[in-house]
């Protein structure tokens, strides 16, 4: 169990405990190979005496370019050994937004993965003047000798007696660059102690112990899988199976067999999404079936949460289609699932619930980088859909001006690095963090998340709208994957929608409605019917200044990739007005004929 001391520390008490018992499993040719801590705390070790080789002292950032595998945890464990300042990178990020990290946290050592990596460290070199080293994972495919190999510079060594710094749990930890809805990255400064003191009520809350095994595709450099994902699984002598990549999710998964999964609200409504379309695209009596299990799981969770005495033909219907219908799909994640914690946006109601009756414990957390992350989190045993659960056992949380969630614990940042004036407009004089999200708490004393303040629209009649709710509630639609509200300082609220390709291309076919591509067959009335259909049966659950009263479909995808969502799936909403600034004018115009 975690004491008070650093990471490292916690680390070293959990290896010795369980030294043979495997802590990383990584895919090698097509198997999975595990990792046992013994081996672990070796390679840690190795690397440590390797990176003071190079120089690196206490106090030093040293950045990790790379995405999910058991070199990042390594390195990131060598890297608080010797108190030094871990500094992931996005391996998504563009150029630019790499250089500007490696510069503003003043970063002197980076890993990365592969070649491909290597080439984007290469490309801005030359602008990065405190980077000296460059060590590579995986250096197949590159050439030259300007570089360190990550196995060769665990096993190098050093003369004389090692003396390693003297690291304490309020030390920096981490500097950790938000992704930014809306403006630049900003470097949060987290100590070990704000990330252990987030751990320790995580692992009681959720009894996270050596039986546990996760499996790892969120990237690491979010705050929510290094913390939820990554230390309190390892820090509780569990497992951690990385995927070889997120095209290869789903087979990795089943593979894996989990107990426990992190994920966002994304993903789920991905599998959702999936799976939905297969169903409908099963014979008639699947899809009677599907909907018939589904009807008697819905009924015996809603009378089992009342604590209503359920009917013996309901409990002789949900044998059966738990074991015969809900049992295939729980398969199809390896079967062991006991949690499934979701976190970085919004749940959506409805897909939570569909996910509960098919016997996935699915919960919902709410944190922020700030806050290394969590600040609260549902339980299995006291869970509700639509709030983000009650605050941890060391976290105040508390509503002020304008519903803004203001909290207060060990785990608030240190600040925002290079950003005094950020840090002191964000922690106020009595140590509460203003968040920047709106709540309220409801009777039973969770959190509800009502929306963010700067992602609030304010209607020309002065109406204030929070997009989220609103935007889940069209992305129920079978027709609809993507869309982003606008209406700032205008009479009413549009929308830019990207449609379910999948889903509107089989409707088209149904419908035999001729186009020779995607794009053309947005513009056809037909699917513009289509979609006005669907948004105005979703309008009814809404007040008037919340409906939506024009709308243009679009064939690209809001990506990480194209700049239009962060690294966790979240709209940048600026960016995404001012690509389509001249679309969204012309739908105004429209409605003003």
């Amino acid at each position: 169990m975690i004491t008070e001391s650093t990471i490292y520390e916690s680390f070293l008490e959990v290896a010795n405990k369980f030294p043979k018992k495997t802590a990383l499993l990584y895919k090698k040719q097509g198997h999975y190979q595990g990792v046992t801590f013994e081996e672990l705390h070796k390679a840690v070790e190795g690397l440590a005496i390797g990176l003071l080789a190079l120089g690196i002292k206490k106090g030093t950032p040293v950045a990790i370019f790379s995405y999910n595998r058991p070199e990042w945890v390594i390195a990131d464990l060598a890297i608080l050994k010797i108190g030094a300042i871990v500094v992931p990178i996005y391996h998504i990020l563009p150029d630019w937004q790499v250089k500007y990290i490696i510069n503003d946290s003043r970063t002197e050592l980076v890993f990365v993965e592969n070649a491909k990596l290597f080439s984007v460290i290469k490309n801005i070199q030359d602008q990065t003047p405190n980077l000296k080293n460059i060590v590579v994972f995986d250096d197949s495919g590159i050439d030259g000798k300007d570089y360190w190999k990550f196995n060769d510079l665990i096993g190098r060594k050093q003369n004389g007696n090692i003396n390693f710094p003297s690291v304490l749990p309020s030390d920096i930890a981490t500097y950790v660059y938000t992704s930014g809805t809306t403006a630049e990255p900003k470097g949060v400064i987290l100590t070990h102690n704000n990330i252990l003191s987030n751990v320790l009520p995580c692992i009681k809350r959720y009894n996270v112990n050596e039986r546990d095994v996760l499996a790892s595709f969120l990237p690491l450099c979010h705050m929510f899988e290094r913390t939820c994902g990554y230390y309190t699984i390892l820090l509780a002598g569990g497992t951690i199976g990385y995927v070889s990549s997120l095209d290869t999710v789903a087979q990795d998964v089943k593979k894996i067999r989990p107990t426990v999964l992190i994920t966002v609200p994304r993903v789920l409504e991905k599998v959702y999404e999936q799976v939905s379309r297969r169903v409908a695209e099963g014979t008639a009596l699947q899809r009677r079936l599907v909907r018939s299990a589904v009807k008697n799981l819905n009924r015996y969770a809603n009378l089992r949460y009342r604590k209503r005495k359920i009917p013996f033909g309901l409990k002789i219907k949900y044998w059966f289609d738990n074991n015969l219908v809900a049992a295939k799909f729980r398969r199809l994640a390896g079967g062991r699932i006991r949690l499934i914690v979701s976190g970085g946006a919004a749940l959506n109601k409805k897909i939570a619930k569909i996910y509960h009756i098919f016997g996935f414990n699915i919960v919902e957390g709410y944190g922020l980088t700030e806050t290394a992350p969590v600040v609260c989190a549902n339980t299995i045993e006291a869970n509700r859909f639509g709030t983000v659960g009650k605050p941890l056992d060391n976290v105040s949380v508390r509503i002020g001006k304008n519903d803004e969630i203001l909290v207060k614990g060990p785990n608030v940042m240190v600040g925002y690095l290079n950003k005094p004036n950020e840090t002191n407009q964000t922690i106020d004089n009595q140590g509460w963090f203003h968040t920047g999200d709106q709540g309220r708490f409801d009777e039973f004393g969770n959190l509800v998340i009502t929306g963010r303040i700067k992602e609030l629209i304010v209607t020309s009649y002065g109406k204030n709208i929070a997009p989220v709710p609103i935007e889940q509630r069209l992305q129920e639609s079978n027709y609809i994957d993507q869309v982003m509200l606008y209406g700032d300082k205008k009479k009413c609220l549009v929308a830019l929608i990207v449609p379910q390709r999948k889903a509107v291309e089989s409707y088209a076919k149904r419908n035999k409605i001729e186009f020779t591509n995607y794009s053309e067959l947005l513009q056809t009335s037909e699917i513009k019917k289509l979609i006005k259909v669907e948004i105005e049966n979703i309008n009814q659950d809404f007040a008037q200044h919340e409906r939506v009263k024009s709308f243009a479909l679009l064939s690209e995808n809001f990506s990480v990739e194209n700049g239009l969502l962060t690294p966790t799936l979240k709209l940048r909403r600026d960016a995404i007005v001012k690509r389509y600034q001249d679309l969204i004018e012309s739908l105004y115009q429209d409605l003003e004929r």
